[in-house]
């Protein structure tokens, strides 16, 4: 049993060999450029506002403590304001934007409100408010320093048009690095797509030669295979017990595959065997076994090949021996792999 076991790993041996250039992995790259507006996104995210707080009086006009807006090339600034104004009042607000020397840069006008009441309807009742109290201001200042904002409270009134003469209270906050947000997901989410395109594309791009399921433990086929990429064959089998529902005793089964290839003249060119590991399975009372494999070949010329595959008919288990249901096989060529894989050769 030594022996047939020290043979059967020296033919995987002698029968496996690398395959670089049916191995890609540079695609795998592509899965990076997701994360690209992502990484922007996120670091935007972590710079530290500049936030102030701005008395103004109605009818007068309160200035900002320096701020520091940046003209550069990630993102752009942020002026974002806010009123606390008081219930169902509404204002009329000026803003400009000063650069160090005190000149205009920038001017415009803001007009808010705020509103709330009741409601009542079929017995139930409660309160709503709605506010237009917010400004939100992206811009690209002439060049890099210091500005400030000059705010200017035409008018506060309630809502019967009369004055209010309580100071209203503004918050201002600026980013200098600010980006469109729904834009960034919206890029990612397509470059993640485009991403998943271009990989199919590369590592999908094999032909399907063959794919058959037999009621028998042997499988033989001739077909035309060979050229760039590899050779792929998928095996996988079921066995079930003829009458007992009875489970395995045994906690590893084993079976042997057998693959024998051979060139169009009938000369073999392959003789492998593996010892496969089974899998026990069970659903409502029902037992099987399943066996499965792959194996890749290296066929460097398109040719006429005979491949025959062979799994044991029974699986001996120490009670009624598990038999074959059936085997399916899928064959495929042209397949490049994103991992390095085991490949076995043929002989010349």
């Amino acid at each position: 049993m030594a022996a047939s076991r020290s043979a059967l790993q020296a033919k995987e041996r002698s029968g496996a060999g690398p395959a670089s250039a049916s191995v890609r992995r540079w695609p795998l790259l592509l899965w990076l450029l997701p994360l690209i507006p992502l990484l922007v996104l996120l670091i935007s995210m972590l710079e530290r506002p500049q936030r102030q707080q701005i008395a103004v009086v109605p009818e007068e006009s309160s200035t900002s403590e320096p701020l520091r807006l940046d003209s550069g090339w990630f993102g752009s600034p942020l002026i974002q304001l806010r009123a606390e104004l008081p219930v169902n009042s509404s204002m009329g607000l000026g803003v400009e934007l000063l650069d160090a020397g005190g000149a205009t840069v920038l001017e415009l006008a803001k007009d808010g409100w705020r509103e709330s009441g009741t409601w009542s309807e079929g017995g139930e009742s409660g309160r709503w408010e709605e506010s237009d109290d917010g400004l939100r201001l992206s811009l690209r200042p002439p060049g890099s320093g210091l500005y400030r904002l000059r705010l200017t409270l035409e008018d506060l009134l309630d809502t019967a048009g009369r004055p209010l003469e309580s100071p209203l209270l503004l918050r201002l906050e600026v980013r200098n690095h600010s980006v469109d947000a729904p834009l960034l997901w919206f890029t990612a989410l397509v470059t993640l797509l485009m991403a998943g395109i271009a990989m199919s594309s590369i590592y999908r791009n094999w032909r399907l030669r063959k794919v058959l399921r037999l009621e028998d433990n042997r499988v033989h086929l001739r077909c035309r295979l060979g050229g760039a990429g590899l050779v792929r064959v998928e095996v996988r089998a079921r066995y079930e017990r003829p009458s007992s529902d009875a489970g395995p005793h045994s906690p590893r089964l084993q079976a042997e595959l057998q693959l024998e290839v051979s060139d169009a003249l009938g000369r073999s060119r392959l003789d492998f065997k593996r010892v496969l590991p089974v899998a026990a399975h069970s659903s409502d009372g029902d037992h099987w076994l399943t066996v499965e494999e792959v194996l890749h070949l290296r066929v460097e010329e398109p040719a006429s090949l005979g491949l025959r595959l062979t799994l044991p008919e029974t699986i001996a288990d120490g009670g009624e021996p598990w038999e074959i249901e059936w085997m399916r096989l899928v064959l495929e060529d042209g397949v490049l792999s994103p991992h390095p894989v085991a490949v076995l050769t043929l002989e010349a």
